[in-house]
């Protein structure tokens, strides 16, 4: 087991393996007993006088092992996509599910204030900034309070200790997104 950052004492995440794994495991592995099994039978021209010497049943053989390796070369790849389709964009820390617009913030938050603040809901370490996961998850009760103070903060600015925060970094919508972004993740 190994901990992440940002996850409390005691409650570390275990890596476990997707079952779509075991499934390229295992075509490989076909793949490489067929290359080794072709080989063995003094490469593409013995494997073809083989297949000429040997019975109808064994062809037969041949054929489905065939047909169902190409067929499992084309459904692990759908498989994989079919799970990738469920974009993982709206998932956030402490099961938190992210709407179009707290995406949008936390993109925005990313690109913009990471560098300073630190949150775990956008893997920021900044060193600048308050800590947003004390100071708006801990310190502040409401959801309303938290989105008042980032949007006032986005709009004066701030300047406190050695760091200095511009003010109007981002107006109208995108504050907004960021501002619901922090409120729905700040402290979790």
């Amino acid at each position: 087991m190994r901990a992440r950052h940002g996850t409390p004492p005691g409650r570390e995440l275990m890596y476990r393996a997707d079952p779509m794994i075991y499934g390229v495991i295992v075509l490989w592995v076909v793949l490489g007993l067929g290359v080794f099994f072709v080989a063995m039978r003094g490469g593409p021209r013995g494997a073809r006088e083989a297949l000429h010497t040997e019975s109808e049943l064994s062809q037969r053989v041949v054929m489905v092992v065939v047909v169902l390796v190409f067929a499992f070369g084309l459904v692990v790849p759908l498989l994989v996509l079919t799970a990738n389709g469920n974009n993982k964009a709206s998932a956030a820390v402490g099961g938190v599910h992210l709407g179009a617009e707290e995406q949008h913030g936390r993109v925005l938050f990313s690109e913009s204030c990471a560098v300073c603040h630190t949150l775990a809901a956008a893997n920021a370490e900044g060193h600048v900034g308050p800590n947003l996961d004390v100071r708006l998850g801990s310190q502040i009760s409401s959801e309303a309070g938290r989105k008042a103070l980032v949007l006032s903060a986005i709009a004066e600015g701030r300047a406190r200790g050695l760091g200095q925060m511009p003010a109007g970094l981002y107006q109208g919508r995108d504050a907004e997104a960021i501002a619901d972004f922090l409120a729905a993740t700040a402290g979790h």
